[in-house]
């Protein structure tokens, strides 16, 4: 008794070539002797060592040549080798081939191809028919046990789908790359499409996009009506096609998806243009240099030349050096912030203290240390005097005396809190 499987795929090859070759317009007799022509064309003994002779038209291959070009199946050198790719899984975070569970592809000739689809039909026990012949099971054996027939024989050309080459051959028209190796060798490596994960990823995407719960979401928004799971969208598709009208001629997934597959976007990402330098070694020389404080210290270059000395002045330099300080703290919280949003950014070769000073994570042990404080305001106040007086703003600065000195260490530390 023949699987269930096995008999629906016979009745509808019979149905499909009755309605092709009988109309209701023929007499009695002419349409009962085209049916027993029927019966006679797909009787085992007449289809089995047809499709047995056919089945080397196709070739069972998980990565098809013919996604590189459509001729590149033959050439000079004979038909290009059948690749099939029998990887293991393993949870190493690759897509590759044994970590996606896909079909098995083929390519050949389209008229083969009800022999491809009869050999991969799936059993009452879940295998398929050509596992069931590759295993010899007691299916398989009755199957291709006729009358008159040979069962070697049916089964050998059965095998031919599978059948992988000693020698190989690959083809001028697939992609080739040469890939160093070592002692100055190269790898000549054959680009190919792996079209299981190719047909995968369609399948998939379509799900995501047109399955029936997500046609419901999609009411539901537009009808302005709460929908409890929500849906995704994937944006930057492009939808590419192989083989033209003859979507057959590329390999049976191609031909089962109409010829058409989706392609993800591989665009760069686009990225934030960033116009701010975060120190390596020290804030004061890389991130807050002289130049963004020149005004600052033009000004207070102008107080310290002037002959007078008195309450005005005073109050003057002060409120430069609290100007100074400012610019300090705006930078610090422009690092701060993006710090936050790209935390680990921050160079380890930073002194610790400016670390704590500026590094999202140390922002408890600012609150609760003064010691890293301490320094910061030394630095600040070193860093001011070193901006002034190095000569790269100030052409001919002015030495400073000890209440310049004094001056700006105290207006430095009565800004202490603002530095947390």
């Amino acid at each position: 008794m023949l699987d269930p499987a096995i008999a629906a795929f016979f009745e509808e090859r019979k149905e499909a070539w009755r309605k092709k070759n009988i109309s209701a317009a023929m007499h009695d007799s002419e349409a009962q002797e085209k049916e027993r022509e029927c019966e006679q064309k797909f009787a085992l003994s007449n289809w089995l060592p047809d499709a047995a002779k056919r089945a080397g038209q196709i070739s069972v291959s998980t990565h098809p040549c013919t996604f590189s070009h459509p001729s590149a199946r033959k050439n000079k050198n004979g038909y290009a080798s059948s690749v099939i790719a029998k990887n293991t899984t393993r949870t190493d975070g690759f897509l590759r081939s044994g970590n996606v569970r896909t079909r098995a592809d083929a390519l050949g000739n389209a008229a083969a191809l009800d022999v491809h689809k009869f050999l991969h039909l799936k059993m009452a026990d879940g295998c398929t028919l050509l596992e069931h012949i590759e295993q010899e099971t007691e299916l398989a054996k009755q199957l291709l046990t006729q009358p008159n027939l040979e069962y070697g024989s049916l089964r050998d050309g059965f095998l031919r789908m599978v059948c992988v080459e000693q020698d190989v051959v690959s083809s001028s028209k697939i992609k080739q790359v040469y890939f160093p190796f070592a002692d100055g060798e190269y790898h000549m490596l054959s680009l190919l499409t792996h079209s299981g994960h190719l047909f995968e990823l369609r399948r998939r995407l379509d799900a995501l996009r047109f399955g029936e719960e997500v046609k419901q979401a999609r009411e539901c928004r537009k009808q302005n009506h709460f929908f409890a799971n929500g849906y995704r969208e994937i944006y930057g598709l492009t939808t590419i096609g192989f083989g033209g009208t003859k979507p057959q001629n590329i390999s049976v997934l191609n031909n089962q998806n109409a010829g058409k597959a989706h392609l993800l976007s591989s665009l760069p990402p686009d990225l934030k243009p960033r116009d701010l330098r975060l120190p390596k070694t020290d804030f004061f020389k890389e991130c807050f240099t002289a130049w963004q404080a020149k005004e600052v210290l033009d000004a207070l270059h102008r107080l310290f030349i002037t002959e007078h000395n008195n309450v005005t002045i005073r109050d003057g330099r002060d409120y430069r050096i609290q100007q100074y300080v400012d610019l300090v703290i705006e930078k610090m919280w422009q690092v701060r912030v993006f710090l936050a949003e790209y935390p680990g950014e921050l160079s380890d070769n930073l002194p610790p203290d400016q670390r704590v000073w500026l590094a999202p994570e140390f922002e408890a042990q600012r609150v609760q240390d003064n010691d890293w404080l301490n320094n910061i305001t030394r630095q600040i106040s070193r860093g001011l005097i070193n901006h002034y007086g190095k000569g790269k703003v100030i052409a001919s600065p002015v030495l400073l005396a000890d209440e310049e000195l004094l001056a700006i260490e105290k207006v430095v530390a009565s800004s202490k809190e603002l530095l947390r």
